[in-house]
């Protein structure tokens, strides 16, 4: 077991596997979840690729500090992870709020980034005129004030909606895992993302991004994937056609070959 050491001193869960020469490939997780949810991709992608996935602070096997769960220090983690694998150009793959994760520590410093893969994953939790894909701010501050209410029981249905019914037998994974975080933490890093806008983070990038997003996603919807495409200047789409929210876990096998392809191409 590996761990690394952030900035502030948070202790950072981290697994790295494959050909030390290989192209780099590090994979983010989202909210309340760690990087048993790349369980398969690991395996797939690390038989040709140097494969490096960790558990970010206040999840999976991560330190679970108080504060701060703010995004700036999440990238900042990101690129711990980076030095530590003496990364200097890797593929990262951000999925669902590892989507924020990963923007934000591009707009850090871009020089470590050969290329982003976006999956199912927003820009913003908030909607804005000329901007629907998110939530309405209505809706954001219901689902919080719920969770606080109702934790841990909501938690099933919650991800109950994140895959598609042929699909529950992943369930019993994103459960266990989801347990891991803290209450205080899982508020925290909603509260802190819904302060996040990172469009102009898109829009300016001259990195390579690949959208890569599922038309059964609950959440974020394919057509915000499209709008990633079409304002990114190297912007790239790809549809996931048999998952819901968990691309990773729903679809081993395409997932992996959209990874592998746009990070033999970058």
């Amino acid at each position: 077991m590996s761990f690394v050491q952030s900035p502030d001193g948070t202790l950072l869960r981290v697994v790295a596997r494959g050909p030390a020469d290989g192209n780099v490939i590090v994979l983010v997780h989202g909210w309340k979840q760690s990087h048993r949810l790349f369980d398969q991709a690991i395996h797939r992608l690390s038989a040709t690729n140097r494969v490096v996935a960790y558990d970010q602070r206040g999840m999976g096997e991560s330190d679970k500090p108080d504060l701060p769960y703010d995004f700036e220090t999440l990238g900042s983690d990101l690129h711990a992870i980076l030095e530590w694998a003496r990364v200097d150009s890797a593929v990262v793959v951000g999925w669902s709020m590892g989507c924020t994760t990963t923007l934000t520590a591009l707009s850090q410093n871009p020089d470590p980034f050969r290329g982003i893969v976006l999956v199912n994953g927003p820009l913003r939790l908030t909607t804005e005129d000329g901007f629907p894909w998110a939530l309405h701010e209505e809706e954001l501050s219901e689902y919080i004030d719920g969770m606080e209410l109702a934790w841990p029981a909501d938690q099933r249905e919650f991800l109950k909606r994140s895959v598609l019914p042929h699909n529950e037998g992943c369930l019993p994974l994103l459960e266990q895992i989801a347990l891991q975080t803290p209450l205080y933490a899982a508020l925290a890093l909603v509260r802190e993302q819904a302060r996040v806008d990172h469009r102009k983070t898109v829009e300016s990038s001259d990195v390579p991004i690949l959208a890569a997003y599922s038309n059964r996603d609950p959440y974020w919807p394919i057509e915000l994937a499209h709008w990633i495409a079409e304002n990114a200047p190297q912007g790239y789409v790809h549809t996931f056609k048999d998952s819901a929210h968990c691309a990773p876990l729903e679809e081993p096998a395409e997932f992996c070959r959209v990874i592998r392809e746009f990070s033999d191409r970058c």
